[in-house]
């Protein structure tokens, strides 16, 4: 018989990822706790401009499984990524995995207002 419980009797919490749009969410029974956004510089080239976890949720690798799922599907649709938000482009950076999709260019593209929400209207989102 299965259960939900951890070895420590706690109950742990379903984390589901869905695609709308040019993003993908993470939510639970609390609502949504993560975002990666991409928008189309032309019909080859994408670019992640948001990436966001709930600070209660970070540390469990969910922005790197949001970035997976948008180099996942630009590599099955032949695009090329600029990694506009300072997380994406951090994490291109460290993970050689991610060179085959990284459109690089002279240009550092992290912007502090696409990934912080810091007078942005793709800020953080609020917590539920």
């Amino acid at each position: 018989m299965s259960t939900d419980r951890d070895m420590y009797g706690e109950v742990e919490e379903e984390i589901l990822a869905q695609k709308q749009g040019n993003s993908y969410i993470l939510t639970t029974a609390k609502g949504t706790i993560g975002q990666i956004t991409y928008t189309m510089v032309d019909v080859d080239t994408w670019v992640i401009d948001h990436t966001y976890v709930d600070g209660d949720y970070r540390g469990q690798h969910l922005g790197r499984q949001l970035l997976d799922f948008v180099v996942e599907e630009a590599r099955e649709k032949g695009r090329r990524i600029i990694p506009s938000c300072s997380y994406a482009l951090a994490e291109f950076k460290r993970n050689p995995a991610y060179a085959d999709v990284w459109e690089r260019t002279d240009t550092e593209y992290s912007d502090l207002y696409s990934s912080s929400g810091a007078g942005g209207s793709r800020g953080a989102l609020s917590k539920s």
